[in-house]
């Protein structure tokens, strides 16, 4: 008897499963617009260290946004990053101020929606430690996967 009970369940929930693996709303949808963008909206920076929690050796990360004045013009952005003074947060003291460099902060960029961005030759990946001592190109492809654009950064340090 259980088993003709569990093989008929068995038979009805395969009848039902694809009324509800269907969807009501077939029509009458508005079409989403195709995002041709590629643009970078603004960039900004932050400076991380490690930073020692207690005596036993726990280690967080400790992160400092970077005041940033950016300019852009004709595909290229020229960032003026300026290191903050020491104690704001309390653990950005004087000796972690001076190690902010060039050589080692983290990027990040704003983009047109849904767009990518993708490092050309050298440029750093942005949200990871790199290097922006010097200038690197940046490629944003926009939602369409047909229009892009090359940009150009520049970064000063002012401390």
């Amino acid at each position: 008897m259980e088993k003709i009970f569990f093989r008929s369940y068995f038979y009805v929930l395969f009848l039902f499963i694809p009324l509800f693996m269907t969807s009501c709303l077939g029509m009458g949808l508005d079409d989403l617009e195709d995002y041709n963008n590629a643009e970078i909206l603004s960039f900004k920076f932050e400076h991380r260290w490690e930073q020692m929690v207690d005596e036993i050796g726990v280690t967080r990360l400790a992160i400092v946004s970077l005041p940033t004045d950016v300019r852009i013009e004709d595909n290229v952005i020229h960032c003026v990053i300026k290191v903050p003074e020491s104690g704001n947060p309390s653990s950005f003291t004087e000796e972690v101020r001076s190690q902010v460099k060039l050589e080692k902060i983290v990027g990040m960029a704003t983009i047109s929606t849904a767009a990518k961005i993708i490092p050309i030759d050298d440029a750093p990946i942005l949200g990871k430690w790199g290097d922006f001592s010097k200038s690197h190109k940046y490629k944003v492809v926009a939602a369409d996967n047909v229009t892009s654009k090359e940009w150009t950064i520049q970064c000063e340090l002012i401390k």
